[in-house]
């Protein structure tokens, strides 16, 4: 594993992986360019941009392959020194300056954006390799806390896991963005009547509150008293008033 991690043999792997890119990509971009209504077969610029994608490939894993032997050297208490780390920096510096060249200096002035049939090869070949060796490096690290073995080869695990995972994720989400891809939705939750709210709020909404929906007292749907009905002495005929009073009036007097 420690092979792997050197920036020679980040640098073989590149090459590795460009030529093997390079030679998928050229096979399934000449295929699809027979096919009815294909987007590859007026692309001029296919071969190109393949080119392109493959020494991006070379950068890519020659700078992760200098960033994970760095992780290891940290997490592994910096053995060698700084000596170690200069040793590390020149893969690191030069990969990072292939891969910023490529993606900001010569791809813009392509089609990338409209033709992505061979970006969307790049970053399969991307998320397949490092995933896949994230996953060896987990099992790498866990097989060595298990089995007690010596921290210097267990680090080396622990670096692969975490440069190549990081890579790994940025393809993958990077191809889903080429793909389409969208955010599942999730169910809204149900709706259940919230305190007074479902159900008519004490002294105030579905049910008519004291002295109000009912005719208060004193003053309202009812006559108050003193109010509606004649009031004593009004109404009916008042003493004296409606009926005849004694003595005069109504019925001649005895």
């Amino acid at each position: 594993m420690e092979r792997l991690l050197a920036p020679a043999g980040g640098l073989f792997i590149g090459m590795a992986a460009a030529i093997t890119y390079a030679f998928i990509a050229l096979t399934v971009t000449t295929l699809d360019r027979f096919r009815p209504g294909s987007t590859s077969k007026d692309d001029t610029q296919n071969e190109l941009k393949i080119l392109l994608f493959a020494l991006a490939l070379m950068g890519l894993s020659l700078a992760a392959g200098g960033a994970t032997e760095l992780v290891a050297t940290i997490a592994g208490g910096f053995k060698g020194g700084g000596d170690a780390i200069k040793h590390i920096l020149a893969p690191i510096v030069v990969g990072a300056g292939v891969l910023a060249a490529i993606l900001l200096a010569f791809l813009p002035r392509t089609n990338s954006g409209t033709a992505r049939g061979p970006e969307a090869i790049a970053l399969l070949t991307v998320g397949l390799y490092f995933g896949g060796s994230a996953i060896f490096g987990a099992y790498e690290l866990i097989n060595g806390l298990v089995m007690s073995a010596a921290w210097a080869e267990t680090s080396s695990g622990l670096a692969t896991l975490v440069v190549h995972g990081a890579i790994a994720i940025l393809a993958i989400n990077r191809l889903g963005a080429v793909a389409g891809w969208t955010a599942p939705v999730r169910p809204p939750p149900p709706q259940y009547p919230p305190q007074g709210g479902g159900y008519p709020p004490q002294g105030g909404g579905g049910y008519p509150p004291q002295g109000g929906g009912y005719p208060p007292q004193g003053g309202g749907g009812y006559p108050p008293q003193g109010g509606g009905y004649p009031p004593q002495g009004g109404g009916y005929p008042p003493q004296g008033g409606g009926y005849p009073p004694q003595g005069g009036g109504g019925y001649p007097p005895r």
